[in-house]
């Protein structure tokens, strides 16, 4: 089973606000993971994505007064590879492209926040769950990276101001079953 997350923005390495940083990353990636909800096999889980909810494999977290919703979870026995492709407006192989911290900040970004603490001041209370892809790094088993330059980063028309720590991020997302069950067995294709 596999798909696609988008991410355009920064991704700083050792931010100020780091908690408010990585609610942001969160944020851009929690709508393409409502919708994906919405299609087969997907839908099947969405009758588990509710707080109390019984015999769940996906365990609706509440932390910080918000619902959270990571889609791969360790009951659901499901494992994510992730190959990602990142465009940034650096040459390739300058000094400066710090490219493993970088990538730290994304994976904490594509993960439920595990305490209130992990939860930025800005995360809006009243977006119904946050979907995140994640319920933690540690359930990624595969990780690939492939850097290039971002040649314009015009084409992406927003109020953003563009930095050198602005990046373009194409992540192909391939699930794996780790164990069959039955609420996994649509994701064994």
């Amino acid at each position: 089973m596999k798909f696609k997350l988008l991410y355009f923005g920064d991704i700083l390495i050792n931010p100020k606000k780091r908690a408010q940083h990585i609610s942001d990353i969160r944020m851009q990636f929690h709508p393409q993971l409502k919708k994906l909800v919405e299609h087969r096999p997907w839908d099947n889980l969405t009758k588990y994505m509710m707080p109390g909810a019984t015999k769940s494999p996906i365990v609706t977290k509440h932390i910080g007064g918000i619902d959270w919703n990571p889609i791969i979870t360790p009951n659901l026995k499901l494992l994510a590879e992730l190959d990602i492709q990142m465009l940034h407006p650096e040459i390739v192989g300058v000094p400066h492209s710090d490219i493993d911290n970088r990538v730290k900040t994304l994976l904490d970004g594509l993960r439920c926040p595990q305490n209130e603490h992990e939860i930025g001041q800005n995360t809006p209370h009243d977006a119904g769950p946050i979907y995140t892809l994640l319920d933690d790094d540690y359930l990624v088993t595969k990780l690939s990276v492939n850097t290039s330059h971002l040649l314009s980063a015009d084409m992406f028309k927003n109020d953003m101001c563009h930095t050198p720590d602005t990046v373009f991020m194409m992540i192909d997302v391939n699930v794996r079953v780790a164990e069959g069950t039955l609420e996994n067995l649509p994701f064994m294709v």
